[in-house]
Protein backbone atom coordinates (compact mmCIF):
# COMPACT_ATOMS: atom_id res chain seq x y z
CA UNK A 1 0.00 0.00 0.00
CA UNK A 2 1.59 3.07 -0.99
CA UNK A 3 1.75 6.09 0.96
CA UNK A 4 -1.36 8.21 -0.31
CA UNK A 5 -3.45 5.19 0.21
CA UNK A 6 -1.89 5.02 3.68
CA UNK A 7 -3.28 8.85 4.05
CA UNK A 8 -6.95 8.22 2.97
CA UNK A 9 -6.98 5.22 5.41
CA UNK A 10 -5.83 7.53 8.22
CA UNK A 11 -7.87 10.31 6.88
CA UNK A 12 -11.05 7.84 7.29
CA UNK A 13 -9.91 6.69 10.80
CA UNK A 14 -9.57 9.37 12.05
CA UNK A 15 -13.19 10.52 11.30
CA UNK A 16 -14.55 7.46 12.53
CA UNK A 17 -12.57 8.43 16.13
CA UNK A 18 -13.65 11.77 15.55
CA UNK A 19 -17.61 10.66 14.94
CA UNK A 20 -16.98 7.29 17.32
CA UNK A 21 -15.50 9.61 20.66
CA UNK A 22 -13.90 13.10 19.99
CA UNK A 23 -17.68 14.44 19.43
CA UNK A 24 -19.28 13.15 22.66
CA UNK A 25 -16.50 14.41 24.99
CA UNK A 26 -17.59 15.48 28.20
CA UNK A 27 -16.29 18.35 30.91
CA UNK A 28 -18.00 20.30 33.05
CA UNK A 29 -18.49 23.54 32.37
CA UNK A 30 -20.54 26.74 32.67
CA UNK A 31 -22.16 26.54 29.70
CA UNK A 32 -22.19 29.30 26.72
CA UNK A 33 -20.53 28.90 22.95
CA UNK A 34 -17.72 28.22 21.01
CA UNK A 35 -14.62 26.64 22.53
CA UNK A 36 -16.76 27.25 26.11
CA UNK A 37 -18.52 23.72 25.23
CA UNK A 38 -16.02 21.59 25.72
CA UNK A 39 -16.85 18.96 22.92
CA UNK A 40 -15.75 21.79 20.54
CA UNK A 41 -12.88 21.76 21.49
CA UNK A 42 -11.92 17.92 20.68
CA UNK A 43 -14.05 18.58 17.34
CA UNK A 44 -11.70 21.32 16.93
CA UNK A 45 -8.39 18.58 17.38
CA UNK A 46 -9.78 16.46 14.99
CA UNK A 47 -10.67 18.99 12.68
CA UNK A 48 -7.00 20.22 12.13
CA UNK A 49 -5.91 16.49 11.78
CA UNK A 50 -8.36 15.72 8.75
CA UNK A 51 -6.66 19.45 7.31
CA UNK A 52 -3.27 18.01 8.13
CA UNK A 53 -3.80 15.04 6.42
CA UNK A 54 -5.50 16.76 3.73
CA UNK A 55 -2.40 19.29 3.13
CA UNK A 56 0.56 16.83 3.22
CA UNK A 57 -1.41 14.46 0.42
CA UNK A 58 -1.22 17.49 -1.89
CA UNK A 59 2.58 17.87 -0.84
CA UNK A 60 2.43 13.85 -2.46
CA UNK A 61 0.70 14.41 -5.43
CA UNK A 62 2.39 17.36 -6.27
CA UNK A 63 -0.84 18.85 -7.40
CA UNK A 64 -3.85 20.28 -6.18
CA UNK A 65 -7.63 18.65 -6.91
CA UNK A 66 -10.44 21.27 -6.81
CA UNK A 67 -14.18 22.04 -8.20
CA UNK A 68 -16.13 24.79 -9.34
CA UNK A 69 -17.72 25.44 -5.84
CA UNK A 70 -13.61 25.44 -3.95
CA UNK A 71 -13.53 28.77 -6.41
CA UNK A 72 -16.62 30.08 -5.14
CA UNK A 73 -15.95 29.06 -1.77
CA UNK A 74 -12.74 30.87 -1.89
CA UNK A 75 -14.32 33.90 -3.42
CA UNK A 76 -16.55 33.84 -0.63
CA UNK A 77 -13.81 33.54 1.98
CA UNK A 78 -12.07 36.09 0.20
CA UNK A 79 -15.59 38.70 0.30
CA UNK A 80 -15.82 37.82 3.85
CA UNK A 81 -12.97 39.55 4.45
CA UNK A 82 -12.96 42.83 2.46
CA UNK A 83 -14.79 44.10 5.52
CA UNK A 84 -11.81 44.11 7.72
CA UNK A 85 -10.68 46.74 5.73
CA UNK A 86 -13.28 49.08 6.42
CA UNK A 87 -12.70 52.30 9.04
CA UNK A 88 -15.36 51.55 11.53
CA UNK A 89 -13.18 47.88 12.81
CA UNK A 90 -12.09 49.17 16.35
CA UNK A 91 -13.38 45.73 17.57
CA UNK A 92 -12.61 43.22 14.72
CA UNK A 93 -10.49 41.27 16.86
CA UNK A 94 -13.71 39.51 18.40
CA UNK A 95 -14.64 38.37 14.71
CA UNK A 96 -10.90 36.33 14.69
CA UNK A 97 -12.16 33.60 15.96
CA UNK A 98 -15.30 34.02 13.67
CA UNK A 99 -13.28 33.88 10.26
CA UNK A 100 -10.67 31.83 11.63
CA UNK A 101 -13.19 29.15 11.87
CA UNK A 102 -14.58 30.12 8.45
CA UNK A 103 -11.18 29.68 6.76
CA UNK A 104 -10.61 26.28 8.35
CA UNK A 105 -13.65 25.20 6.96
CA UNK A 106 -12.21 25.82 3.37
CA UNK A 107 -9.62 24.21 4.33
CA UNK A 108 -11.37 21.30 5.36
CA UNK A 109 -13.54 21.38 1.99
CA UNK A 110 -9.82 21.03 0.01
CA UNK A 111 -8.58 18.22 2.01
CA UNK A 112 -11.35 16.22 1.40
CA UNK A 113 -11.15 17.12 -2.27
CA UNK A 114 -7.41 15.89 -2.15
CA UNK A 115 -7.96 12.51 -0.98
CA UNK A 116 -9.81 11.03 -4.37
CA UNK A 117 -12.36 8.83 -2.32
CA UNK A 118 -14.25 6.20 -3.39
CA UNK A 119 -17.66 6.17 -3.68
CA UNK A 120 -17.47 3.28 -0.70
CA UNK A 121 -15.05 5.60 0.88
CA UNK A 122 -17.40 8.42 1.11
CA UNK A 123 -20.45 5.90 2.13
CA UNK A 124 -18.07 5.40 5.18
CA UNK A 125 -18.02 8.34 5.85
CA UNK A 126 -21.62 9.53 5.86
CA UNK A 127 -22.15 6.26 7.55
CA UNK A 128 -20.19 7.44 10.56
CA UNK A 129 -22.39 10.59 10.42
CA UNK A 130 -24.98 8.55 11.58
CA UNK A 131 -23.09 7.13 13.92
CA UNK A 132 -22.75 10.15 15.58
CA UNK A 133 -26.30 11.31 14.99
CA UNK A 134 -27.14 7.35 16.60
CA UNK A 135 -24.83 7.58 20.03
CA UNK A 136 -26.33 11.52 20.84
CA UNK A 137 -29.66 9.79 20.32
CA UNK A 138 -28.77 7.24 22.95
CA UNK A 139 -27.15 10.20 25.52
CA UNK A 140 -30.15 12.31 25.14
CA UNK A 141 -32.65 9.38 25.50
CA UNK A 142 -30.43 8.14 28.94
CA UNK A 143 -30.49 11.99 30.17
CA UNK A 144 -34.28 12.08 29.72
CA UNK A 145 -35.34 8.80 30.87
CA UNK A 146 -32.70 7.54 33.23
CA UNK A 147 -30.57 9.79 34.80
CA UNK A 148 -30.90 10.79 38.31
CA UNK A 149 -31.45 14.12 40.05
CA UNK A 150 -27.87 13.95 41.46
CA UNK A 151 -26.07 12.53 38.52
CA UNK A 152 -22.14 13.00 37.45
CA UNK A 153 -23.41 14.70 34.15
CA UNK A 154 -24.78 17.46 35.47
CA UNK A 155 -27.88 17.28 33.77
CA UNK A 156 -30.87 19.04 35.34
CA UNK A 157 -33.58 16.43 34.94
CA UNK A 158 -35.93 19.24 36.24
CA UNK A 159 -36.05 20.84 32.82
CA UNK A 160 -37.21 17.84 30.65
CA UNK A 161 -35.96 18.25 27.20
CA UNK A 162 -32.61 16.42 26.16
CA UNK A 163 -29.84 18.35 24.90
CA UNK A 164 -27.49 15.71 24.71
CA UNK A 165 -23.80 16.92 24.20
CA UNK A 166 -24.62 20.00 22.44
CA UNK A 167 -26.45 21.74 25.85
CA UNK A 168 -29.07 22.98 24.16
CA UNK A 169 -31.76 21.59 22.79
CA UNK A 170 -33.04 22.99 19.53
CA UNK A 171 -28.79 22.59 18.36
CA UNK A 172 -29.12 18.65 19.05
CA UNK A 173 -32.44 18.83 17.27
CA UNK A 174 -30.70 19.99 14.01
CA UNK A 175 -28.43 17.47 14.22
CA UNK A 176 -31.15 14.80 14.83
CA UNK A 177 -32.97 15.88 12.03
CA UNK A 178 -29.71 15.50 9.71
CA UNK A 179 -28.64 12.50 10.77
CA UNK A 180 -32.29 11.29 10.52
CA UNK A 181 -32.71 12.67 6.45
CA UNK A 182 -28.79 10.98 6.02
CA UNK A 183 -29.78 7.71 7.53
CA UNK A 184 -33.04 7.74 5.08
CA UNK A 185 -30.73 8.56 2.06
CA UNK A 186 -28.19 5.82 2.55
CA UNK A 187 -30.79 3.23 3.67
CA UNK A 188 -32.65 3.90 -0.20
CA UNK A 189 -28.76 2.93 -1.42
CA UNK A 190 -27.81 0.25 0.75
CA UNK A 191 -27.50 -3.15 0.06
CA UNK A 192 -26.09 -4.38 3.04
CA UNK A 193 -28.81 -5.95 5.68
CA UNK A 194 -26.87 -5.06 8.65
CA UNK A 195 -26.43 -1.27 7.93
CA UNK A 196 -29.84 -1.19 6.67
CA UNK A 197 -30.96 -2.30 10.55
CA UNK A 198 -28.66 0.11 11.98
CA UNK A 199 -29.81 3.04 9.44
CA UNK A 200 -33.52 2.55 10.59
CA UNK A 201 -32.87 2.19 14.47
CA UNK A 202 -31.45 5.59 13.50
CA UNK A 203 -34.37 6.80 12.25
CA UNK A 204 -36.79 5.30 15.10
CA UNK A 205 -34.65 7.06 17.58
CA UNK A 206 -34.17 10.80 16.14
CA UNK A 207 -37.23 11.07 15.70
CA UNK A 208 -37.61 10.13 19.35
CA UNK A 209 -34.93 12.61 20.86
CA UNK A 210 -36.86 15.19 18.03
CA UNK A 211 -40.30 14.76 18.85
CA UNK A 212 -38.98 14.98 23.15
CA UNK A 213 -36.88 18.45 22.47
CA UNK A 214 -40.16 20.14 21.62
CA UNK A 215 -37.63 22.54 19.11
CA UNK A 216 -39.24 23.89 16.75
CA UNK A 217 -36.52 24.92 14.41
CA UNK A 218 -35.95 21.13 14.69
CA UNK A 219 -39.60 20.47 13.76
CA UNK A 220 -39.46 22.11 10.70
CA UNK A 221 -36.00 21.04 9.72
CA UNK A 222 -37.02 17.67 9.70
CA UNK A 223 -40.37 17.92 8.07
CA UNK A 224 -39.00 20.33 4.94
CA UNK A 225 -36.21 17.88 4.55
CA UNK A 226 -38.45 15.03 4.61
CA UNK A 227 -41.21 16.77 2.53
CA UNK A 228 -38.33 16.99 0.26
CA UNK A 229 -36.58 13.60 0.43
CA UNK A 230 -40.03 11.57 -0.44
CA UNK A 231 -40.52 11.65 -3.71
CA UNK A 232 -36.96 10.63 -4.77
CA UNK A 233 -36.96 7.65 -2.10
CA UNK A 234 -40.62 6.63 -3.68
CA UNK A 235 -38.87 6.08 -6.67
CA UNK A 236 -35.94 4.82 -5.72
CA UNK A 237 -37.65 2.20 -3.81
CA UNK A 238 -40.64 2.01 -2.51
CA UNK A 239 -40.50 -0.79 0.32
CA UNK A 240 -37.32 1.09 2.06
CA UNK A 241 -39.25 4.27 2.09
CA UNK A 242 -42.24 2.58 3.76
CA UNK A 243 -40.22 0.89 6.80
CA UNK A 244 -38.24 4.17 6.53
CA UNK A 245 -41.63 6.05 7.60
CA UNK A 246 -43.15 3.02 9.92
CA UNK A 247 -39.72 3.75 11.75
CA UNK A 248 -40.48 7.36 12.37
CA UNK A 249 -43.79 6.69 13.10
CA UNK A 250 -42.83 4.02 15.59
CA UNK A 251 -40.55 6.92 17.28
CA UNK A 252 -43.50 9.61 17.42
CA UNK A 253 -44.99 6.96 19.35
CA UNK A 254 -42.06 5.95 22.08
CA UNK A 255 -42.13 9.58 22.04
CA UNK A 256 -45.64 10.05 23.01
CA UNK A 257 -45.85 7.65 25.66
CA UNK A 258 -44.30 10.50 27.69
CA UNK A 259 -48.22 12.41 27.25
CA UNK A 260 -49.10 15.52 27.96
CA UNK A 261 -45.34 16.32 29.77
CA UNK A 262 -44.00 17.17 26.28
CA UNK A 263 -46.11 20.07 25.89
CA UNK A 264 -46.49 20.95 29.10
CA UNK A 265 -42.45 22.05 28.66
CA UNK A 266 -43.94 24.55 25.92
CA UNK A 267 -47.51 25.41 25.03
CA UNK A 268 -49.25 25.53 21.81
CA UNK A 269 -48.94 29.33 21.98
CA UNK A 270 -45.51 29.31 22.62
CA UNK A 271 -44.82 26.92 20.11
CA UNK A 272 -46.32 29.49 17.78
CA UNK A 273 -44.91 32.40 18.79
CA UNK A 274 -41.87 34.49 18.04
CA UNK A 275 -40.89 35.10 21.34
CA UNK A 276 -37.58 37.15 21.85
CA UNK A 277 -35.99 36.59 18.75
CA UNK A 278 -38.82 38.82 16.91
CA UNK A 279 -37.41 41.77 19.24
CA UNK A 280 -33.65 40.72 18.29
CA UNK A 281 -34.82 40.50 14.33
CA UNK A 282 -36.57 43.95 14.81
CA UNK A 283 -34.02 45.67 16.38
CA UNK A 284 -31.44 44.57 14.15
CA UNK A 285 -33.25 45.40 11.14
CA UNK A 286 -33.26 48.48 12.45
CA UNK A 287 -29.15 49.08 12.44
CA UNK A 288 -29.12 47.88 8.96
CA UNK A 289 -31.33 50.35 8.12
CA UNK A 290 -28.98 52.53 9.64
CA UNK A 291 -25.67 51.75 8.28
CA UNK A 292 -26.87 49.28 5.37
CA UNK A 293 -23.30 49.49 3.27
CA UNK A 294 -20.46 48.83 5.65
CA UNK A 295 -22.22 47.86 8.60
CA UNK A 296 -21.11 48.69 12.26
CA UNK A 297 -18.02 46.94 12.10
CA UNK A 298 -16.56 43.31 12.55
CA UNK A 299 -17.06 42.77 16.02
CA UNK A 300 -18.95 45.30 17.22
CA UNK A 301 -22.65 43.62 16.71
CA UNK A 302 -22.77 43.38 20.81
CA UNK A 303 -22.16 46.90 21.50
CA UNK A 304 -23.98 48.69 19.01
CA UNK A 305 -26.78 46.34 19.81
CA UNK A 306 -27.17 47.40 23.34
CA UNK A 307 -26.75 51.20 23.09
CA UNK A 308 -29.21 51.00 20.63
CA UNK A 309 -31.85 48.81 21.46
CA UNK A 310 -31.23 50.81 24.74
CA UNK A 311 -32.81 53.89 22.80
CA UNK A 312 -35.59 51.89 21.28
CA UNK A 313 -36.46 51.20 24.45
CA UNK A 314 -36.43 54.80 26.19
CA UNK A 315 -38.41 55.78 22.97
CA UNK A 316 -41.19 52.76 23.57
CA UNK A 317 -39.96 51.53 19.95
CA UNK A 318 -38.73 48.07 21.31
CA UNK A 319 -39.20 45.54 24.79
CA UNK A 320 -35.76 45.55 26.54
CA UNK A 321 -33.81 42.57 26.59
CA UNK A 322 -32.97 40.22 29.48
CA UNK A 323 -29.00 40.20 28.91
CA UNK A 324 -26.70 41.48 26.15
CA UNK A 325 -27.10 40.04 22.78
CA UNK A 326 -23.94 38.60 21.02
CA UNK A 327 -25.67 37.03 17.83
CA UNK A 328 -29.49 38.08 16.68
CA UNK A 329 -30.63 34.26 16.27
CA UNK A 330 -30.14 34.71 12.24
CA UNK A 331 -26.49 34.91 10.85
CA UNK A 332 -28.13 36.87 7.92
CA UNK A 333 -28.57 39.66 9.86
CA UNK A 334 -25.58 39.19 12.21
CA UNK A 335 -23.36 39.71 8.49
CA UNK A 336 -25.37 42.37 7.40
CA UNK A 337 -25.25 44.20 11.16
CA UNK A 338 -21.42 43.93 11.14
CA UNK A 339 -20.36 43.97 7.48
CA UNK A 340 -23.08 45.34 5.55
CA UNK A 341 -23.71 44.67 1.89
CA UNK A 342 -20.45 42.62 1.16
CA UNK A 343 -21.01 39.51 3.35
CA UNK A 344 -24.65 39.42 2.19
CA UNK A 345 -23.07 39.09 -1.41
CA UNK A 346 -21.04 36.57 -0.17
CA UNK A 347 -23.44 34.16 1.16
CA UNK A 348 -25.53 35.03 -2.33
CA UNK A 349 -22.88 33.54 -3.64
CA UNK A 350 -22.52 30.52 -1.83
CA UNK A 351 -26.21 30.09 -2.11
CA UNK A 352 -25.86 30.36 -5.90
CA UNK A 353 -23.01 28.18 -5.85
CA UNK A 354 -24.47 25.19 -4.10
CA UNK A 355 -28.17 24.95 -5.94
CA UNK A 356 -25.63 25.14 -9.27
CA UNK A 357 -24.31 21.95 -7.88
CA UNK A 358 -27.76 20.52 -7.81
CA UNK A 359 -28.47 21.24 -11.47
CA UNK A 360 -26.93 18.06 -12.94
CA UNK A 361 -29.50 15.60 -11.12
CA UNK A 362 -32.89 14.58 -11.97
CA UNK A 363 -35.47 17.19 -9.96
CA UNK A 364 -36.14 14.34 -7.06
CA UNK A 365 -32.80 13.64 -6.52
CA UNK A 366 -31.24 17.04 -6.25
CA UNK A 367 -34.11 18.11 -3.38
CA UNK A 368 -33.39 14.48 -1.90
CA UNK A 369 -29.88 16.19 -1.54
CA UNK A 370 -30.93 19.68 -0.46
CA UNK A 371 -32.96 17.97 2.00
CA UNK A 372 -29.83 16.79 3.78
CA UNK A 373 -28.34 20.37 4.42
CA UNK A 374 -31.84 21.83 5.37
CA UNK A 375 -32.04 21.44 8.98
CA UNK A 376 -28.70 22.95 9.54
CA UNK A 377 -29.18 25.98 7.33
CA UNK A 378 -32.60 26.43 7.94
CA UNK A 379 -31.44 26.20 11.92
CA UNK A 380 -28.55 29.48 10.90
CA UNK A 381 -31.58 31.87 10.53
CA UNK A 382 -33.04 31.02 13.66
CA UNK A 383 -29.90 30.88 15.89
CA UNK A 384 -26.50 30.40 15.44
CA UNK A 385 -25.49 26.56 15.57
CA UNK A 386 -22.59 27.01 13.95
CA UNK A 387 -20.89 29.06 16.50
CA UNK A 388 -22.24 26.80 19.28
CA UNK A 389 -21.55 23.44 17.30
CA UNK A 390 -17.99 22.65 15.50
CA UNK A 391 -19.87 19.06 14.51
CA UNK A 392 -23.00 21.02 12.65
CA UNK A 393 -19.78 23.19 10.87
CA UNK A 394 -18.03 19.91 9.64
CA UNK A 395 -20.90 17.93 9.09
CA UNK A 396 -22.29 20.37 6.64
CA UNK A 397 -18.85 20.69 5.05
CA UNK A 398 -18.65 16.96 4.30
CA UNK A 399 -22.38 17.08 3.52
CA UNK A 400 -21.63 20.05 0.83
CA UNK A 401 -18.51 17.83 -0.41
CA UNK A 402 -20.33 14.54 -1.15
CA UNK A 403 -22.54 16.67 -3.31
CA UNK A 404 -19.99 18.61 -5.20
CA UNK A 405 -18.02 15.22 -5.45
CA UNK A 406 -21.54 13.73 -6.87
CA UNK A 407 -22.27 16.37 -8.96
CA UNK A 408 -18.91 16.89 -11.22
CA UNK A 409 -15.60 16.37 -11.85
CA UNK A 410 -12.49 17.33 -9.75
CA UNK A 411 -9.92 19.29 -12.05
CA UNK A 412 -6.46 19.43 -10.71
CA UNK A 413 -3.70 22.15 -11.28
CA UNK A 414 0.26 21.05 -10.51
CA UNK A 415 1.43 22.20 -6.86
CA UNK A 416 5.25 22.42 -5.84
CA UNK A 417 5.46 24.49 -2.77
CA UNK A 418 5.58 20.89 -0.88
CA UNK A 419 8.08 22.29 2.06
CA UNK A 420 5.69 25.39 3.09
CA UNK A 421 3.06 23.24 2.79
CA UNK A 422 4.10 20.47 5.02
CA UNK A 423 5.15 22.73 7.58
CA UNK A 424 1.44 23.73 7.66
CA UNK A 425 0.35 20.18 7.52
CA UNK A 426 2.33 19.76 10.74
CA UNK A 427 1.72 22.70 12.66
CA UNK A 428 -1.67 23.11 12.40
CA UNK A 429 -2.80 20.11 13.81
CA UNK A 430 -0.40 20.94 16.69
CA UNK A 431 -1.05 24.42 17.21
CA UNK A 432 -4.95 23.74 17.76
CA UNK A 433 -3.99 20.46 19.52
CA UNK A 434 -1.91 22.49 22.31
CA UNK A 435 -4.29 25.17 22.35
CA UNK A 436 -7.57 23.35 22.60
CA UNK A 437 -5.78 21.27 25.54
CA UNK A 438 -5.04 24.37 27.50
CA UNK A 439 -8.13 25.14 26.98
CA UNK A 440 -9.87 22.38 28.22
CA UNK A 441 -7.49 23.20 31.35
CA UNK A 442 -8.72 26.90 31.43
CA UNK A 443 -12.18 25.47 31.90
CA UNK A 444 -11.82 22.88 34.39
CA UNK A 445 -10.57 26.12 36.39
CA UNK A 446 -13.13 28.73 35.68
CA UNK A 447 -15.74 26.22 36.10
CA UNK A 448 -14.05 25.44 39.33
CA UNK A 449 -13.92 28.94 40.60
CA UNK A 450 -17.41 29.80 39.85
CA UNK A 451 -18.78 26.74 41.11
CA UNK A 452 -17.02 26.93 44.53
CA UNK A 453 -18.82 28.19 47.27
CA UNK A 454 -15.72 29.92 48.51
CA UNK A 455 -13.57 30.96 45.14
CA UNK A 456 -9.89 30.31 45.66
CA UNK A 457 -7.69 32.56 43.88
CA UNK A 458 -4.97 30.33 43.76
CA UNK A 459 -7.49 28.66 40.88
CA UNK A 460 -7.22 31.64 38.56
CA UNK A 461 -3.45 31.87 38.77
CA UNK A 462 -3.28 28.46 37.28
CA UNK A 463 -4.90 29.22 33.84
CA UNK A 464 -1.97 29.31 31.42
CA UNK A 465 -4.72 30.07 28.66
CA UNK A 466 -7.12 32.79 29.64
CA UNK A 467 -7.93 33.81 25.61
CA UNK A 468 -11.04 32.22 25.57
CA UNK A 469 -12.43 33.28 28.94
CA UNK A 470 -11.14 36.15 28.88
CA UNK A 471 -14.07 38.56 30.01
CA UNK A 472 -14.64 35.44 33.05
CA UNK A 473 -10.91 35.65 34.06
CA UNK A 474 -10.41 39.24 34.49
CA UNK A 475 -14.22 39.88 35.60
CA UNK A 476 -12.91 37.48 38.72
CA UNK A 477 -9.08 38.62 38.31
CA UNK A 478 -10.27 42.19 39.23
CA UNK A 479 -13.17 41.48 41.44
CA UNK A 480 -11.23 39.93 44.04
CA UNK A 481 -8.36 42.67 43.76
CA UNK A 482 -11.25 45.07 43.99
CA UNK A 483 -12.43 43.53 47.24
CA UNK A 484 -9.08 43.44 48.62
CA UNK A 485 -8.05 46.98 47.57
CA UNK A 486 -10.94 48.58 49.22
CA UNK A 487 -10.44 46.06 52.41
CA UNK A 488 -6.94 47.62 52.75
CA UNK A 489 -7.96 50.99 51.40
CA UNK A 490 -5.56 50.79 48.58
CA UNK A 491 -6.76 53.97 46.56
CA UNK A 492 -3.65 53.30 44.12
CA UNK A 493 -5.22 49.82 43.21
CA UNK A 494 -8.43 50.72 42.89
CA UNK A 495 -7.44 53.59 40.46
CA UNK A 496 -5.80 50.72 38.69
CA UNK A 497 -8.87 48.99 38.90
CA UNK A 498 -10.88 51.63 37.45
CA UNK A 499 -9.07 52.59 34.32
CA UNK A 500 -8.83 48.91 33.74
CA UNK A 501 -12.73 48.84 33.94
CA UNK A 502 -12.79 52.29 31.91
CA UNK A 503 -10.99 50.82 28.91
CA UNK A 504 -12.68 47.06 28.97
CA UNK A 505 -16.38 48.97 28.90
CA UNK A 506 -15.29 50.53 25.87
CA UNK A 507 -15.39 47.44 23.82
CA UNK A 508 -17.65 45.21 26.65
CA UNK A 509 -20.14 46.87 28.05
CA UNK A 510 -21.30 44.05 30.40
CA UNK A 511 -23.56 44.67 33.17
CA UNK A 512 -20.90 43.24 35.64
CA UNK A 513 -18.08 45.27 34.42
CA UNK A 514 -20.02 48.58 35.55
CA UNK A 515 -20.68 47.26 38.34
CA UNK A 516 -16.98 46.90 39.21
CA UNK A 517 -16.95 50.59 38.19
CA UNK A 518 -19.72 51.82 40.42
CA UNK A 519 -17.87 50.32 42.99
CA UNK A 520 -14.62 51.34 42.50
CA UNK A 521 -15.47 54.66 41.77
CA UNK A 522 -17.70 54.80 45.70
CA UNK A 523 -14.80 53.89 47.07
CA UNK A 524 -12.75 56.36 45.46
CA UNK A 525 -14.63 59.11 46.78
CA UNK A 526 -16.29 59.94 43.58
CA UNK A 527 -19.47 59.56 43.89
CA UNK A 528 -20.94 61.28 41.62
CA UNK A 529 -19.02 59.03 39.17
CA UNK A 530 -20.43 56.56 40.76
CA UNK A 531 -24.40 57.26 40.75
CA UNK A 532 -23.43 58.51 37.02
CA UNK A 533 -22.38 54.98 36.14
CA UNK A 534 -24.99 53.12 37.92
CA UNK A 535 -27.70 55.33 35.75
CA UNK A 536 -26.03 54.33 32.65
CA UNK A 537 -25.86 50.86 33.04
CA UNK A 538 -29.59 51.01 34.12
CA UNK A 539 -29.97 52.31 30.99
CA UNK A 540 -28.09 50.01 28.99
CA UNK A 541 -29.84 46.67 31.20
CA UNK A 542 -33.10 47.99 32.11
CA UNK A 543 -34.27 44.38 33.21
CA UNK A 544 -30.82 43.23 35.65
CA UNK A 545 -31.99 42.80 38.60
CA UNK A 546 -28.67 43.25 40.56
CA UNK A 547 -28.39 46.75 38.80
CA UNK A 548 -31.75 47.32 39.69
CA UNK A 549 -31.06 46.45 43.34
CA UNK A 550 -27.93 48.19 43.86
CA UNK A 551 -28.21 51.75 46.18
CA UNK A 552 -25.68 53.74 46.72
CA UNK A 553 -23.35 53.03 49.92
CA UNK A 554 -21.24 54.66 51.55
CA UNK A 555 -19.65 52.43 54.40
CA UNK A 556 -16.69 50.07 53.34
CA UNK A 557 -19.14 47.45 55.15
CA UNK A 558 -21.58 48.20 52.44
CA UNK A 559 -19.29 48.81 49.96
CA UNK A 560 -17.80 45.13 50.37
CA UNK A 561 -21.05 43.54 49.90
CA UNK A 562 -21.54 45.35 46.53
CA UNK A 563 -18.97 43.69 45.84
CA UNK A 564 -20.74 40.33 46.23
CA UNK A 565 -23.44 42.01 44.27
CA UNK A 566 -21.06 42.58 41.27
CA UNK A 567 -20.30 38.53 41.22
CA UNK A 568 -23.90 38.31 41.79
CA UNK A 569 -24.85 39.74 38.56
CA UNK A 570 -21.97 37.96 36.74
CA UNK A 571 -23.30 34.83 37.27
CA UNK A 572 -26.95 36.34 37.03
CA UNK A 573 -25.68 37.18 33.26
CA UNK A 574 -23.44 34.32 32.33
CA UNK A 575 -26.53 32.30 33.28
CA UNK A 576 -28.94 34.22 30.72
CA UNK A 577 -26.18 34.33 28.26
CA UNK A 578 -25.78 30.69 28.17
CA UNK A 579 -29.22 29.62 28.84
CA UNK A 580 -30.90 26.56 26.95
CA UNK A 581 -32.66 28.82 24.17
CA UNK A 582 -36.06 28.29 24.16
Amino acid sequence: MDLQKKLTRAFVVTFALLMGLGAHYFQHNQGGSGLELAQNNVVWIFFSALIGLGLWQITLQEKIFYSRFTLVFLSAILLFCIPLLYPNNQLADQSYTRLLGLFAGFLLFISLQQLQFTRRNIERLLALIVLAGFLQACYSLTQDYLLPADNLLGYDIGYGRPYGIFQQPNVLASFMATTLILAGYLLQQSKDKKLQIFYLLTALLNMWVITISVSRSGYLGALIALVLFFPWAWQTNKQKLGIFILAILLGLGLASTKGEDILAKRNIDNMTEGGGRLVHYSNSWDMIKKHPLIGYGYGGFEKNYLMNTAERVKNNKSKPEHAHLTHPHNDILFWAVEGGVVPLIAIFLLVIGFIRLLRPFKFTHAMALLALVVPISLHTQTEYPLYHSALHWLVLLLLVFYIDSQSENSRQKMFRLTFALRAFALLIPIGATLFMISNLHTMSKITAFERSKEPNIQLLLDVVNPLVYEDRFEFHLNNFRLAVAIQMNNQEEIEKIINWTEKTIESKPRSFFYLILYLAYLNNNQPEQAQQTLEYARYLYPNDQQLAAVEKQKSEAAASSSAQSSLASFKEEKALDSQLTE
